[in-house]
């Protein structure tokens, strides 16, 4: 039992939001983690459910989008390994602010709500290092929610995907790579276009050597 806990806290130390903490306060909330496993396009929550489940990825990745007036899926984020979801909504009893979709098999570690919250109500400290990682989160999703604002299609599907893989990705030599599936479709429904005309601009990128999407891998050169 203490080994598991003990893999649990450097599991803990790992996601951005408790790489600060402190021994106790890991050792706290690793007493509130409880494990799921999820299979490919299973569901975590759906917009709107009372929000009383965060997750946190342990592995796999994760889509989490809002559902249009007329159907269509609008991607808000795209996660991974190490990352907190939802970001906002699960204090003081809201619901949840859009669908969670598991793009791959998966795990998951996941705490009750009201635990969590109980527990920060508790130790003050624990909370203020919350809140300054939960800026830097919403900072960086503002920054790739502006692009989808910019009038030009080709400037919306370039900066998105540019701040997606300079935020979850690597440094290499020539840019930065993400390790992701990512489709035509998947970046159609992040800016708010179809896929054609995602699939054209994509093209277009590919052959001016700003980037390389396979299905395995998205690469922006700098």
């Amino acid at each position: 039992m203490k080994e598991i806990e003990n893999s649990l806290q450097q599991m803990l130390k790992k996601i951005g939001m408790f790489q600060h903490c402190n021994e106790d306060e890991l050792s706290q909330l690793s007493t509130l983690m409880l494990l799921k496993e999820g299979k490919k396009r299973d569901v975590l929550f759906y917009e709107s459910d009372p929000c009383d489940v965060i997750y946190f990825i342990k592995k796999g990745r994760v889509k989490v989008f809002k559902t249009t007036e007329d159907g269509r899926e609008q991607i808000v984020n795209l996660l991974g390994k190490g990352d907190m979801l939802p970001h906002v909504g699960w204090y003081g009893g809201s619901d949840y602010p859009a669908t969670a979709e598991l793009l791959e098999d998966g795990e998951l570690y996941f705490m009750y709500v009201q635990q969590f919250t109980q527990l920060l109500e508790q130790q003050p400290k624990l909370t203020v290092k919350l809140l300054k990682e939960l800026d830097v989160k919403i900072r960086a999703l503002q920054s790739r929610l502006s692009h989808v604002l910019s009038k030009d299609m080709t400037e919306k599907i370039w900066g998105v995907l540019y701040a997606l893989v300079k935020e979850k990705g690597k440094r290499i030599d020539e840019g930065f790579l993400l390790e992701i599936e990512l489709t035509h479709q998947d970046i159609a429904n992040m800016v708010g276009t179809t896929r054609e005309t995602a699939s054209r601009i994509i093209s277009q990128l590919k052959k001016e050597g700003k980037m390389h999407l396979d299905h395995r891998f998205l690469m922006i050169k700098e």
